[in-house]
């Protein structure tokens, strides 16, 4: 089977996004599928390269410097003309939300093969209260609402969150999957970051993702997870927040202004085969987010052991079992900081949670989620032969 997917970034961006097209891509490849990624081309990458068996092929974009804003936004109609010309020769064509969503339709259309939208999740309303442009607040929700019912043969998602979200947007449920994404123990070369940024027996919270809070969408909510620290501080005077990701930077102006400079570490763009190690210096990981489709973060951190706080948003109840793996809150910072120094100060719940947590993560593996996309191809494929009869 040839299968073509389409989505707006690919690395060396790292995202949840581009982590789940790596692991489906690797596992369809090794059942002996043949893959092709067509995604943007952002400044230091070819055109065209093998990754995991995955072929790689890269459109231009505009501004390929600034492609979170607004680089990538330009995709949608890049990527049109090539990823047709592509797609002639493909059996199956799967385009990932958001950017790539909107006219991704067409190219399976103009090329007359099956197709299905990957919906990680969709935002909605709240797109006036993480948007962070005009673009973003009134347009990404016109969007959305086009996407939702656009012309795929079928819809899949990788939460019963993210379902619900299509559904609001006029998606009929009869024509979405639910496939969870595989949760796989990340990678270690068994580098102590502990020892490497003198963390000797402090308490620590951590947090890996990007964290850009300048001219990006605020759904992550880092800003909450500083004023957490803040609060922590005043009761645990040595507990550290450990980062890992790309955008730090912005976080400079905030952090003086909370005076936690001492309180906060930023370990830098945490490589792939060392996400394992990370996760060893963290005693919790704690996620703000307002939304998540899947949250990697949270089932990464299960599968090392690590005991989790969260919001109660999004998926994040579908990642947690609250009171067995974890804690859930609502997103103010107070009930936060509750829910982190519980964990910090109760050893035997500590124990009890980080033995739960490899426990419920081992439920969601990559093979799983392999073959349930493989079922929907293949019956996509079948409906298309029946109507070329």
């Amino acid at each position: 089977m040839k299968v073509m997917i389409v989505s707006d970034l690919a690395p060396p961006v790292w995202g949840g996004a581009e982590n789940y097209v790596v692991n489906l891509g690797s596992g369809l490849v090794k059942l002996g599928h043949e893959v092709h990624w067509v995604t943007s081309k952002i400044s230091n990458t070819t055109k065209s390269e093998t990754l995991n068996g995955i072929n790689i092929h890269r459109v231009p974009i505009s501004y390929p410097d600034r492609y979170l804003f607004p680089g990538r936004h330009s995709f949608s109609l890049t990527s049109i003309i090539p990823a047709i010309k592509l797609a002639r020769d493909m059996d199956v064509i799967q385009v990932n939300s958001l950017v790539a969503g909107f006219l991704g339709w067409a190219i399976a259309k103009y090329a007359g093969k099956p197709s299905l939208l990957f919906c990680h999740e969709l935002y909605g309303d709240l797109w006036k209260k993480v948007g962070q442009s005009m673009l973003e607040k009134y347009g990404y929700p016109l969007v959305e609402k086009i996407m939702a019912k656009a012309p795929y043969d079928w819809f899949v998602c990788p939460s019963e969150y993210s379902k619900s979200t299509l559904v609001k947007q006029g998606t009929p449920k009869s024509m979405i999957t639910v496939i969870p994404h595989g949760i796989g123990f990340p990678q270690s070369v068994n580098k102590d970051y502990r020892k490497l940024f003198k963390l000797k027996n402090n308490p620590t919270i951590g947090y890996l993702g990007r964290l850009n809070i300048n001219k990006t969408t605020q759904a992550k909510n880092i800003h909450t997870l500083l004023k957490v620290v803040k609060l922590v501080s005043h009761e645990i005077h040595d507990v550290k927040l450990v980062l890992g990701g790309s955008g730090f930077e912005d976080l400079g102006p905030m952090i003086n202004e909370l005076g936690i400079e001492d309180n906060v570490v930023y370990m830098g763009k945490i490589p792939q085969d060392e996400t394992g190690d990370f996760y060893k210096a963290c005693d919790v990981v704690v996620c703000p987010a307002l939304s998540d489709g899947f949250c990697f973060l949270l089932g990464e951190a299960s599968a090392c052991g690590v005991p989790t706080v969260a919001t109660n948003n999004g998926s994040h109840p579908e990642r947690i079992i609250h009171n067995e793996t974890g804690l859930l809150s609502s997103a103010e910072p107070e009930q936060l900081r509750q829910n982190i120094v519980k964990l910090l100060k109760d050893k035997q719940l500590y124990n009890k949670f980080s033995e739960n947590t490899k426990t419920y993560a081992r439920k969601f593996t990559w093979d799983e989620s392999v073959r349930g996309h493989l079922e929907i191809y293949n019956k996509l494929i079948s409906k298309q032969l029946q109507k070329s009869y």
